[in-house]
């Protein structure tokens, strides 16, 4: 049992990772697709993540050393179906005319391990059914699929990591396995009752599309630096001044799809555009101030208060006050724009400050 805690422990120690990953891609995928965020099915989708995860790690936990997997003489596979049935005949110590071996029974090796086989794949069986909205036919094939692949990785040595197979191949795990599989697609058909369906799911989200939550603002963002950053990087190796690159696809990525078209490319894949306060098209004057003011003085207060910090190390003691008091007042600024965001956060209709002196204002385009 410890052992499997461990491997769980393993895999939400790596899925906050992982999640990073996938955050991103799910929130322009919901954003342009409905125009809001469902949060039941984001928490559907990373709970089944988190399982496979687990289930994965399962199969294949603890790696053991490759010199002592060369050494290894136990069997690699077994092709006979039901061989757990005979086993638990045959070493299992239950007997049903005497209760005290009951309890021996269900923690012998010969029951536990087809159980953990089973219950592997009752999620599985589950989000197939309940979330992915898979039919019987569907949800027993793709467990099978699913059992299969843990074993071909078995019997692999891990894909040939490993000189020979650590873990036995065992035609019965493909049948407890789609056994699993099944239990789970029952039981989603009966905790589905009380569970929201995914049309209802679907139809409070885009209920909620007009809303421009900071979620949506904050994965355009995110798309947009990430597109800058990747291409100032290309950039920087023709240009050996790093900041010139980084004004080079800020000029082009945001000021230039803003003046043309009134969104970045990451505010058209969730959605977004910027107007002026009548819903109108925004002038290249307002947009300048915009930017101007959203990103100049955001980020130059950012930069004043690093440059100042590291100044602190290495000041002349005279200089060490008015940088101290600088400091003080950067960051009581930047603590106001924390404020302005931390409200915005909170409230339906909000304009940020950068919004209300230029202006501008952002609407959805669903």
């Amino acid at each position: 049992m410890s052992s499997y805690i461990n491997v769980i422990y393993t895999a939400a120690i790596l899925f906050p990772i992982l999640a990073i990953f996938i955050t991103l891609p799910m929130l322009l995928i919901n954003y342009h697709k409905y125009g809001a965020l469902p949060k039941w099915s984001i928490f559907m989708l990373y709970t089944f993540v988190f399982y496979m995860m687990c289930a994965y790690f399962l199969t294949i936990l603890p790696l053991p050393s490759q010199s002592y997997v060369a050494h290894l003489t136990t069997p690699t596979h077994n092709f006979v179906p039901f061989t757990f049935v005979r086993e638990f005949m045959k070493y299992n110590p239950f007997s049903l005319t005497h209760p005290g071996t009951w309890v021996a029974a269900l923690k012998a090796p010969t029951v536990i391990q087809p159980v953990f086989n089973i219950f592997l794949t009752v999620p599985f069986g589950f989000y197939l059914h309940y979330y992915f909205q898979r039919s019987w036919k569907q949800t027993i094939l793709l467990s099978f699929c699913l059992s299969l692949f843990f074993e071909v990785t078995q019997i692999t040595g891990l894909y040939g990591i490993y000189p020979r197979p650590y873990r036995l191949f065992d035609v019965d795990d493909l049948l407890l396995n789609t056994t699993g599989g099944i239990i789970g697609a029952w039981g989603a058909q009966l905790l589905g009752r009380f569970l929201p369906t995914k049309q209802a799911v679907t139809a409070r989200t885009m209920a909620l599309s007009k809303n421009v939550s900071p979620i949506r603002r904050t994965a355009a963002l995110l798309v947009d630096w990430i597109i800058i950053g990747i291409i100032s990087g290309i950039l920087d190796t023709v240009i050996k001044v790093d900041w010139i690159s980084t004004l080079i696809c800020f000029v082009i990525f945001i000021l230039g799809f803003e003046f043309l078209t009134q969104r970045t490319i990451g505010m058209r894949l969730v959605g977004l555009k910027i107007v002026n306060l009548q819903g109108q098209k925004a002038g290249w004057f307002r947009l300048l101030i915009r930017n101007f003011f959203g990103y100049g003085i955001i980020g130059g207060l950012f930069a004043t208060v690093i440059r100042l910090l590291n100044m602190t190390g290495t000041a002349p003691t005279p200089q060490l006050t008015d940088i101290m008091h600088w400091l003080l007042i950067m960051s009581f600024l930047l603590l106001l724009v924390f404020v302005d965001l931390l409200i915005d956060w909170f409230s339906k209709k909000h304009l940020l400050f950068f919004e209300r002196l230029s202006g501008t204002d952002t609407k959805t385009t669903k």
